[in-house]
């Protein structure tokens, strides 16, 4: 694998302009957590939570969360996405003083796989498969749970080229190793370097601040309903920025077709 430095921390958000990204490549592989709508499935699984009388709001509740769950990540890199969302929810509910029901945490480890996918999401992903680009999922969950979503996920316009899941790694983004890991898959499957690849994902937290530091460039789509891993990283910019997935799939496109016109 390319050896992968860090990034400036003077680097500026560029204005949108693909063309000095396919001048050097830096698209034959879009890497991104396309795992879908975080905080919409996440609250209504902890409705037991949210309909108790003493439960703050909901971005406050996502603010505690987020925290609470990049702790238990980092300190046990191989617990299982399910295990690390029940373990939150209990540490959540003592740090707010909720009532804690077991079996309201179990359902909430165990609702990954229900949770919705962006509206945008599949006629994106059709759109981007088009353009001959390699589809990579880098997500931070077990198995089990992205096999249950990427049925919603896949379909008329094909499969991803990889999955790759926390499990898999044995750790969780933000992690280098995680990001290495994935890097030399694509050196190995296709002959992809790191200069050829863009991470793609809303989460600065986990995929965008890690990018930059490792000199990866980055789209970040920006969610405004966004909370987990978004607040609090005002400062960290990515490359591109898009509104939607869409967007970008439209933006990639043009550009692509514009080169192809040259």
């Amino acid at each position: 694998m390319e050896n992968i430095k860090e990034a400036s921390s003077k680097d500026q958000t560029h204005p949108f302009c693909f063309r000095t990204l396919t001048g050097n490549r830096a698209d034959r592989a879009l890497v991104f957590d396309c795992y879908g709508d975080w905080e919409r499935g996440s609250s209504d699984a902890l409705q037991p939570l949210f309909t108790q009388k003493t439960c703050p709001n909901p971005e406050r509740v996502f603010e505690v969360l987020g925290r609470i769950k990049a702790g238990i990540q980092a300190g046990d890199k191989t617990l299982l996405y399910p295990v690390v969302l029940k373990e939150a929810y209990k540490s959540l509910c003592a740090e707010l003083r909720l009532w804690y029901d077991e079996t309201a945490a179990e359902e909430y480890a165990l609702s990954v796989g229900s949770w919705p996918a962006f509206p945008d999401s599949v006629e994106a992903l059709a759109m981007l498969k088009s353009l001959g680009v390699k589809l990579v999922i880098h997500s931070n969950v077990d198995n089990r749970s992205f096999e249950e979503t990427r049925r919603k996920l896949e379909g008329d316009w094909g499969v991803f080229d990889n999955v790759f899941t926390a499990e898999d790694i044995g750790s969780y983004k933000p992690d280098y190793r995680n990001f290495k890991y994935v890097l030399d898959k694509l050196e190995d499957q296709y002959e992809i370097q790191a200069s050829e690849v863009l991470i793609v994902a809303n989460s600065k937290r986990a995929d965008i601040a890690p990018a930059k530091r490792l000199g990866l460039k980055s789209v970040w789509i920006n969610r405004p309903e966004a909370i987990l891993g978004v607040k609090g990283y005002e400062d960290v910019r990515a490359d591109f920025e898009f509104g939607s997935m869409l967007d970008f799939a439209q933006g990639l496109k043009d550009v692509k077709e514009n080169d192809n016109d040259d």
